[in-house]
């Protein structure tokens, strides 16, 4: 009876701290999204965390203006309308995980998927014209302080949040 508690215990804690959501980003301004978006354990845990490598062809995390994506996991974030090929990983817990690893490694499917979230994404927009940039900290402040869930710039506002439906929670952020 023992062992089959402490199974219980093992398999709960893992689907406690594993990646819960889909992430949709919606565009819908006028002017590209730019920036770094950030995945981490969820409620501030000590842990690994991940930022996105620049997708192809922009220089950094790029959503261009008019853009939509959906993430299904960490994971099969290379298959996307807006492909995130490379992942950067950061661990202060054990720094030999340190490093980049291209979206289908194994390390970002077994590890990063069960311990990390959709944290946020620090991003600006430009309007070439004026000159007048906004800029955005927007995420989830439950896994980091440090960010926002709804912001009003100069050109544009934006928003971050979660819908909970019967098939499971999704993640937005949508840019206006």
């Amino acid at each position: 009876m023992k062992k089959i508690s402490l199974a219980l215990s093992i398999i709960a804690g893992t689907f406690v701290f594993a990646q819960s959501s889909s992430f949709i980003i919606q565009n819908y301004s006028a002017y590209d999204v730019v920036g770094r978006l950030r995945t981490a354990p969820a409620g501030g845990a000590a842990g690994p965390y991940m930022y996105a490598a620049p997708n192809p062809p922009y220089g950094s995390y790029t959503i261009p203006a008019g853009g939509f994506t959906q993430y299904n996991s960490f994971s099969t974030s290379g298959t996307a309308t807006f492909p995130i090929v490379k992942w950067y990983v950061t661990d202060y817990t054990n720094p030999a995980n340190n490093g980049s690893y291209a979206y289908n490694h194994p390390f970002i499917s077994t590890v990063m998927d069960s311990v990390n979230e959709w944290a946020g994404f620090h991003f600006w927009l430009n309007d070439p014209i004026t000159g007048v940039t906004d800029i955005y900290s927007l995420g989830d402040p439950s896994i980091d302080p440090a960010f926002n869930s709804s912001m009003t710039g100069s050109i544009s506002s934006a928003d971050w949040f979660t819908i909970t439906t019967p098939s499971g929670p999704t993640t937005y952020l949508q840019v206006y």
